[in-house]
């Protein structure tokens, strides 16, 4: 929608023709006469072209402060219209009960770090034990696996010797009967060769030698017997050392499954000692409880409450003593230093408009001319308004406030940038253009260069600063240095 503005000055014509009559005999009065004006700050901007949409500023952040969690205000340093930094603090809670949580929650994690300490050398103890049970059930094993070594080579033992025995044994019988038939047939001699000696056909000398016969064979058939009987000790002892030693053999073998069951439960106890359930367990809990220890100290740093942004504060809904929730805003921060403006612009000028456009923002309220950028386009059309485009402003001194109306008009892409002033404050005299600034309580004339002219606007690029005050009316009044008062 174009909406144009036209200043009437009929007033101030009528003020001035009559003044210019009245003292047109006596021009040293009209120079101390004291002229009322009005005044327009020069801005550093560019000037517009084509349709001018409105618009209202609006913060480019805004922040409601809700707290984290509730509780009774203790400090709040800040107040509607104070500036505060990102990070800097807006109010604290009473926080006592966390301080309280905070220490149990130390005390229930060092007891929890305890436990896993003792879990630790349990498990440390316990796998000591386990491994030195593990060395001693092998020692066993090796030394029945050696007895049965040794019981096997016992049975070898004794079983020779039972057969040796068993050959003395045999070998003593034949003995036996070989000496038994000798002494026989001994015997049998000297009662033949006494029948001869007795007959007179045997000599003394035989007789004798028969019977010494005898005697030898006498003695070599006990010699017989007491070796057979001995033989047979022999292989008796010989067959009881081989019973012992099959029952040695026996025993052993007992002895190394035994150690062997020992060796395999030894094992299984090394491996029972290396779990480390118990204290997988306990740092677990030591886990939770660091946790609990983090949650409650959480909740104590929630009770001191910090700005997220650089900003104003807007709307304060606490005081000291009063009780704040997590459920509602305590304050309301907003970031002006850059502010925004939603236009709708019209489906014929949409595809003109991009990302980027400079624009200039005029707020006629408080005599605000600035320049602005367009930030993002909607392709979307709002409810037959427009197609939404977001102008960005930047606002380092804070004039712009959030509520108020911004005029917005786009500007060609090669505009020239300078001081824009109401063009009802420029005169021309002689072909040179002069606008009238406040100096103290005088008017001074300055000479200007202009650009452009566009409606009540002109571009000036030369001869006149920023922020300096122009006056726009009553001007055929004035003269360099005329006194003046600003008016309303």
């Amino acid at each position: 929608m174009k909406i144009l503005r036209v200043e009437s000055t009929l007033a101030a014509l009528v003020l001035g023709g009559a003044v210019l009559a009245g003292c047109s005999s006596n021009s040293g009065a009209a120079q101390d006469m004291v002229v009322p004006v009005k005044i327009s700050q020069a801005q550093q901007g560019i000037i517009g072209q084509g349709n001018i949409y409105t618009g209202t500023v609006t913060p480019s952040e805004t922040v409601n402060i809700v707290p984290k969690v509730g509780g009774k205000v203790v400090e709040l340093p800040v107040d509607i219209g104070s500036e505060v930094k990102k990070g800097q603090v807006l109010f604290k809670l009473d926080d006592k009960d966390m301080r309280n949580n905070v220490a149990k929650a130390r005390a229930a994690a060092a007891a929890a770090a305890a436990g896993v300490s003792t879990a630790q050398a349990s498990h440390e103890s316990t796998m000591v034990q386990a491994t030195s049970g593990l060395v001693q059930s092998k020692s066993g094993v090796i030394q029945s696996q050696s007895a049965i070594n040794q019981a096997q080579g016992a049975i070898n033992q004794a079983t020779t010797a039972v057969e040796q025995a068993t050959h003395s044994v045999s070998s003593a019988a034949n003995t036996v009967k070989q000496t038994q038939q000798a002494l026989a047939d001994a015997q049998k001699n000297v009662t033949r060769t006494q029948s001869l000696f007795d007959a007179g056909a045997s000599t003394q000398a035989q007789l004798e030698q028969a019977k010494t016969a005898v005697v030898n064979a006498e003695a070599a058939y006990n010699n017989a017997q007491n070796a057979q009987a001995n033989a047979k000790d022999q292989l008796i002892a010989a067959q009881k050392a081989l019973t012992t030693a099959r029952n040695s053999y026996e025993s052993a073998k007992n002895s190394y499954s035994n150690a062997n069951s020992g060796y395999s439960n030894a094992q299984n106890q090394l491996k029972v000692s290396q779990n480390t359930a118990g204290i997988e367990s306990s740092q677990q809990s030591l886990k939770q409880a660091q946790l609990n220890v983090n949650i409650a100290q959480d909740a104590l740093d929630d009770t001191v409450v910090t700005s997220p942004i650089n900003g104003i504060v807007g709307t304060k809904n606490a005081e000291v003593g009063e009780m704040v929730s997590a459920q509602s805003p305590a304050l309301v921060i907003a970031n002006l230093s850059t502010v925004n403006t939603l236009i709708y612009v019209p489906a014929e000028q949409i595809n003109n408009v991009k990302v980027g456009d400079k624009v200039q923002v005029r707020v006629a309220a408080s005599n605000i001319v600035t320049t602005g950028t367009v930030k993002n386009v909607s392709p979307l059309d709002a409810s037959g308004k427009g197609y939404p485009v977001k102008i960005s402003v930047a606002n380092p001194d804070m004039k712009l406030k959030s509520g108020m109306l911004a005029d917005i008009s786009f500007v060609a892409a090669n505009a020239q940038e300078g001081i824009v002033v109401p063009t009802a404050a420029v005169q021309k005299d002689q072909g040179k253009e002069y606008v009238y600034v406040v100096n103290g309580d005088h008017a001074k004339r300055k000479e200007v260069k202009t650009v452009q002219t566009t409606g009540s606007q002109t571009l000036i690029t030369s001869g006149l600063s920023k922020e300096e005050n122009v006056i726009v009316n009553n001007l055929a009044l004035l003269s360099d240095n005329s006194p003046i008062t600003i008016t309303q």
